[in-house]
């Protein structure tokens, strides 16, 4: 069988383990609890060399309108970046050629196994640093490219600190003057409704997020998603920051600014010398591809690190998206048509 759904949790979630691009979004409980809070199917193939498991493959499935998806990740309001196919351990370490030669019989298995399947639109999302998509680009698909923000945790902390803008330093050094109460905590309240008021912006053209969602995944990983507060000396909420702290630690979620105390920023740094304390050799922040976040997140002095999007459609597909852009974007009815396709 060099091509199948795979329905071993434990397989699973060892392969994403010991694998290099494996990230917490591909766990196997963050995609079944994604598949419970989005309404997509959740199709997690591998393909096999012999008995040996070479590549995962989560990918998202869902039937609305007379449209065919298949999605990886699935919808913008499961809030994950990216996703896509993850090769194992023996890729990681091979050379070139072998590596080339390992994904042009990947590329082949999972063109037959999305040939069988038929999507009217198909959109596959790689995690950052994965970058040979040469095998998808041959048969047609389309590219995007998108950016996250990294930083180096190596170099010693006076120096990440010399790094900073100017203006960002003296914003720091006031806010520490002031007094301050950092703390990780299990209520997602404030998180929640500052999340919530950002996806309900008509702008963002996303359905709603589900509280229970965020209940759910941070329930089945306590250990690797954290939720902090900073409180003013007078005991309110001016920052709040979720983070994935797997592999690499990122800055996965945060509220827009609070109060007139740059609480946000201080956060972030709090939250980089803890990463550094607890042995993180980066930190990613997601959102580079956000225009009006980018002054904020670049203060930092982050590197960027570019992550692909590649794509297909059919005449079906192309209607569909035509139709979210113009019509199901505009006011309520965002919520109702076609809120997958995006």
């Amino acid at each position: 069988m060099p091509t199948g759904l795979i329905d071993d949790k434990e397989r699973w979630d060892t392969f994403v383990d010991e694998s290099a691009s494996g990230r917490l979004f591909h766990k196997w409980d963050f995609m079944k609890i994604t598949e419970k809070h989005t309404g997509f199917r959740f199709l997690p193939y591998g393909i096999f060399k012999g008995n040996e498991l070479i590549c995962i493959f989560p990918l998202f499935q869902k039937q609305m309108h007379g449209v065919n998806v298949l999605l990886s990740p699935p919808p913008l309001q499961s809030v994950i970046p990216y996703l896509g196919f993850v090769m194992g351990r023996r890729y990681d370490t091979a050379k070139q050629n072998r590596k080339e030669s390992m994904l042009k019989v990947v590329g082949e298995h999972l063109e037959d196994e999305l040939a069988a399947l038929a999507p009217n639109y198909l959109a596959i999302t790689q995690v950052p640093g994965f970058i040979d998509v040469r095998q998808f680009l041959r048969e047609g698909y389309d590219a995007r490219i998108h950016f996250s923000y990294v930083i180096d945790l190596e170099p010693p902390l006076p120096e990440i600190w010399n790094g900073f803008s100017s203006s960002l330093r003296t914003k720091l050094r006031k806010v520490e003057k002031n007094g301050y109460r950092f703390e990780k905590s299990n209520d997602l309240s404030v998180f929640y409704s500052t999340v919530a008021e950002r996806f309900s912006d008509p702008e963002m053209n996303i359905p709603m997020i589900s509280r229970a969602y965020f209940e759910d995944l941070f329930r089945a990983y306590p250990d690797e998603l954290g939720l902090y507060y900073l409180y003013d000396a007078l005991g309110t909420v001016t920052g709040v920051q979720a983070t994935q702290e797997y592999k690499t630690f990122t800055l996965w979620m945060g509220a827009p600014k609070m109060t007139a105390m740059p609480g946000n920023e201080f956060l972030q740094w709090l939250l980089l010398r803890r990463a550094k304390e607890e042995g993180y050799r980066k930190m990613e922040n997601v959102g580079a591809n956000n225009e009006n976040l980018n002054l904020f997140k670049s203060k930092f002095n982050p590197s960027l690190t570019l992550f692909l999007e590649l794509s297909r459609q059919d005449l079906f597909g192309r209607v569909a998206r035509w139709a979210y852009s113009t019509i199901a974007s505009k006011g309520p009815v965002k919520r109702k048509v076609l809120s997958y396709i995006e």
